[in-house]
C-alpha cells in the first residue's frame, strides 16, 4: 500500500533550486578560478540576479519552494537566505563549496555537513533537516552519516517515484525522496566555458519532456520533484518556460504543491511512515545468484 497525500490529492509536487552560486569552481577547477572570473561571474547570476525572478514566480504563483544552498553561499549571501526563510520557503543542505561526495573521505564528509548545517542554523534559527548531495552521489556510508548528525531526509537517489525509507547498515533508516536527470534544467540549458560543446535544447522541448513526465506521475501518483539552478533557469528563456510548466501543472485538480521539508513531515508522520516501502542500497559486489 502506498502513502496518500493530504486532502485526498493524486500527486506531490516540489519545486526545488539548487542555489549554487559561485561555489563549485572553487572545487571542480581551483586553478582557474583563481586566474579567470568568467565562471564565478555566470554562476554569481543566480543568487543575485535569478533568485529575484524566482521568489517572485513563487509569490505570484502562491507555492512555496525548497532551495539547497552550500554553506559557503548562504555565508556570502546572508540576507537572501534569511529572505526565502521568512517567506516561509524550506531550506536544505547542500555540501559547502558543492563538493562531489566521491572525492571526500568520511571525516572530510562530516566535517563539511556539520560546518554548513552551523551556517545555515545561524541564519534561519532553526537546524536545516533536508539534504541534497552536491552533483547527486552518495558513499555508502552517507546515508548513516546524516543520520548520525540529525537529517531526516535526502533527496539525491533514483529509484523510484514514491519516497521510502532508505535502511542503513545500523538498522536505522533515512527517508529519501527521489529525483531524476530528466527533471534537472542542467541537463539541458547549462553551458559553461568547459562544457560549450553541448548543445542547448529548445526550451519548448524541454518543456514538452516535463509535461509527459509529470502526466505519468499524475497517472500513478507519486512525489514529482523538479530540481532547477538559479544561474541556469534563472535566464528570462527558462524561467519562461518554467512558467508555462507550472501553469500547465495548476490546470490539474488534486495537486499537491508543497516543499520537500512538508513532505518529509507527512511521511514520517505517525501512520504514515508505515506505509512507505523500506529499501537497501544495493550491495558494493554482486549478488552471488543460485
Amino acid at each position: 500500500m502506498s502513502i496518500t497525500w493530504p486532502n485526498n490529492n493524486k500527486v506531490a509536487v516540489c519545486l526545488t533550486w539548487d542555489v549554487d552560486g559561485e561555489s563549485a569552481p572553487y572545487v571542480r577547477t581551483p586553478e582557474y578560478a583563481k586566474k579567470h572570473l568568467s565562471e564565478l561571474h555566470q554562476r554569481r547570476y543566480g543568487p543575485t540576479i535569478g533568485m529575484k525572478k524566482i521568489v517572485d514566480l513563487l509569490d505570484r504563483s502562491e507555492i512555496k519552494g525548497t532551495f539547497y544552498i552550500p554553506g559557503y553561499i548562504a555565508g556570502l549571501y546572508k540576507d537572501m537566505v534569511k529572505d526565502i526563510n521568512a517567506m516561509g520557503h524550506s531550506i536544505g543542505l547542500h555540501g559547502y563549496l558543492h563538493e562531489s561526495l566521491d572525492n571526500l573521505n568520511y571525516h572530510e564528509e562530516e566535517d563539511i555537513l556539520l560546518k554548513s548545517k552551523e551556517i545555515i542554523h545561524n541564519l534561519i534559527d532553526h537546524e536545516p533537516k533536508i539534504y541534497r548531495s552536491p552533483s547527486w552521489e552518495l558513499n555508502r556510508w552517507s546515508p548513516e552519516l546524516l543520520i548520525k548528525n540529525g537529517i531526516v531526509c535526502d533527496s539525491s537517489l533514483m529509484d523510484d517515484e514514491y519516497p521510502f525509507l532508505l535502511e542503513t547498515e545500523s538498522g536505522d533508516s533515512l527517508l529519501e525522496i527521489p529525483i531524476q536527470w530528466i527533471l534537472d534544467d542542467a541537463e539541458y540549458w547549462m553551458h559553461t566555458r568547459f562544457n560549450r560543446d553541448k548543445p542547448i535544447t529548445d526550451p519548448d522541448t524541454v518543456l514538452k519532456i516535463w509535461k509527459r513526465e509529470f502526466d505519468g506521475y499524475y497517472k500513478n501518483g507519486g512525489c514529482f520533484v523538479l530540481t532547477l539552478h538559479p544561474f541556469i533557469s534563472g535566464r528570462w528563456v527558462y524561467m519562461d518556460a518554467v512558467e508555462k510548466f507550472v501553469n500547465y501543472i495548476k490546470q490539474f485538480e488534486d495537486v499537491w504543491f508543497t516543499t520537500i521539508e512538508e513532505v518529509t513531515a507527512h511521511c514520517l508522520s505517525e501512520g504514515n511512515i508505515a506505509l512507505l516501502e523500506t529499501k537497501k542500497s544495493p550491495p558494493p559486489t554482486p549478488f552471488v545468484l543460485v
